[in-house]
């Protein structure tokens, strides 16, 4: 019933939700300007540009399913409180297998390819995690990434909902005004108000439930100052980790 997240599939799942026909054609358009760049006759306008090719895989010969965007890139980090950080930020080695297939797309393409950035959670980058869940990306001519490689273990079914209220500052408020108002609504008047006579829905229940709301944002300010706790939508590409 509760299965773990494989990141991988979520992203998969983002960019089908996300993607329009009009984003495919965007795409399309990009990849013929492109082309057209590489040109004989444009080489020379464009050296910088033709440089940089040899550097960046083409999306025109690579399999599309695994190309995606910054923007999916980012929904699942401030989701999942994830980094997206350059590969040399990344503590352990890398897996095998990721070297096998960045060889095999340099020799495949005749590329020489360079700026890979690596999608994991904040302790990867960090201290050497064994089994911390990562993903390793290649930049694309567009501005888009594609993925090479996954490793590690899948996250845990309850890290995404238990780690909603730091996506932003608008999910911590919301999430306060919920926790507060379950904690108002489960006490029982006698504990709000000594008026014997007053109904569970009262006056004494709305002053109870700003007042727990006051006390619990004094508390989570101060938890979030004293642990150094950023909301993921500002550090989701933070290399100070």
């Amino acid at each position: 019933m509760f299965s773990g997240v494989n990141i991988v599939t979520e992203l998969l799942k983002t960019r089908n939700k996300k993607r329009s026909k009009e984003d495919a054609l965007i795409d399309e358009v990009k990849n013929i300007l492109s082309s057209d760049l590489l040109k004989e006759n444009k080489i020379l306008g464009n050296l910088k540009f033709y440089n940089k090719s040899f550097e960046l895989l083409d999306e025109v010969e690579i399999n599309p399913a695994f190309v995606f965007s910054l923007q999916e890139i980012k929904n699942i980090c401030i989701k999942h409180r994830l980094r997206f950080l350059d590969s040399q930020f990344y503590k352990d080695e890398f897996p095998y297998e990721a070297v096998l297939k960045i060889k095999d797309l340099n020799t495949s393409f005749k590329k020489d390819l360079k700026g890979f950035k690596i999608l994991a959670q904040a302790q990867a980058f960090s201290k050497k995690e064994k089994e911390c869940p990562c993903i390793l990306f290649a930049p694309t001519i567009n501005g888009n990434f594609y993925l090479i490689h996954s490793w590690g273990k899948d996250y845990k079914w309850y890290r995404k909902p238990l780690l909603f209220p730091l996506r932003t500052f608008e999910t911590l408020i919301l999430t306060l005004a919920v926790f507060t108002l379950i904690v108002d609504l489960s006490l029982p008047v006698e504990l709000i108000t000594l008026d014997r006579s007053a109904p569970y829905f009262c006056g004494y229940r709305i002053a109870t439930y700003f007042h727990l709301l006051i006390f619990f944002s004094g508390f989570t300010a101060y938890a979030t100052f004293a642990f150094n706790k950023n909301f993921s939508k500002s550090n989701w590409n933070d290399d100070g980790v």
